[in-house]
């Protein structure tokens, strides 16, 4: 049986006509994939996107493509299931506002804030969160793929009990994915509002992360003007009310992204078809 194709709102012509792949690496991704049976049926589509999130370099791409089904179909509490009106997700939505920027950056880079509405640690549970952060991944990478993820994570409210709630098994898992298997280009990590609190997070994170991720870190205390953060990083227009930004506040942002979720049933269904062909192959 054939496996599922994912279907996005772009065609890799588009990509290779604007040089940021080639045809020639999309068919040498497609000649390799012929060797590997364990690994389900890709479209120009997908195939491209690995490709322009490893810079078209052809074995990294064959290392995050082989990553990219080894560490989801190993980790279903994190990216099985993914529909939005489960009652995870719906939870899930109502302790964290967590967006998809309307608009990109001048450099073509996605932008996603997050930050805690209900901060109340009993109410956090780390496997949905970070099914929720990769599901809203896998929506960016629906339409054109970013030339770059930009995420900004507000801990406002987060404090030590909260520490409490993290899995070192569920930790592992998602650096790994992030580090190895993203198929897009992570670019910066900002933390807004940092304190004591994030110094303890940090010390439990940072034995699983590589010093690459780690150099993307960027911390900005509650008392640093964010008139930098404008000029620097990512200007105001782009960002939301909560941050001093032009765009509506954070929950609204999130009612975008929950509807673009909904919207992309099918899409996100293909992904989890894709998953277990995957598995299948491999019994």
């Amino acid at each position: 049986m054939p496996s599922t194709l994912i279907q996005y709102n772009f065609k890799a012509e588009e990509l290779v006509r604007t040089g940021r792949t080639s045809s020639y690496n999309i068919d040498g991704i497609r000649e390799w994939l012929e060797l590997m049976p364990t690994i389900p049926q890709l479209s120009d589509e997908q195939i491209a996107i690995f490709l322009v999130a490893c810079k078209n370099d052809i074995e990294a791409t064959k290392t995050c493509i082989v990553c990219f089904f080894k560490y989801k179909a190993a980790a279903p509490e994190l990216f099985d299931n993914r529909d939005v009106d489960t009652e995870e997700m719906i939870h899930t939505l109502k302790v964290a506002n967590v967006a998809i920027m309307p608009e990109r950056t001048k450099e073509n880079y996605a932008v996603i804030c997050a930050g805690l509405k209900d901060t109340s640690y009993s109410s956090f549970h780390v496997d949905s969160h970070v099914k929720m952060i990769y599901t809203i991944m896998d929506l960016i990478l629906h339409d054109n793929p970013p030339a770059g993820l930009v995420v900004i994570i507000d801990i406002k409210g987060v404090g030590l009990m909260h520490i409490t709630r993290l899995k070192l098994s569920t930790v592992k898992k998602f650096f790994q994915f992030l580090q190895e298997a993203l198929p897009t280009q992570l670019k910066f990590i900002h933390i807004m509002n940092t304190s004591y609190v994030f110094d303890k997070i940090i010390t439990i994170l940072k034995p699983f992360m590589n010093k690459e991720l780690f150099d993307m870190i960027i911390t900005h205390p509650p008392n640093k003007s964010l008139e930098y953060f404008y000029e620097k990083y990512i200007p105001k227009e782009l960002l939301p009310a909560d941050l001093g930004g032009d765009l509506t506040n954070l929950e609204q942002l999130k009612e975008d992204t929950r509807l673009k979720w909904r919207k992309s049933k099918n899409y996100l269904d293909s992904h989890q078809q894709q998953i277990e062909d995957y598995r299948l192959n491999r019994s």
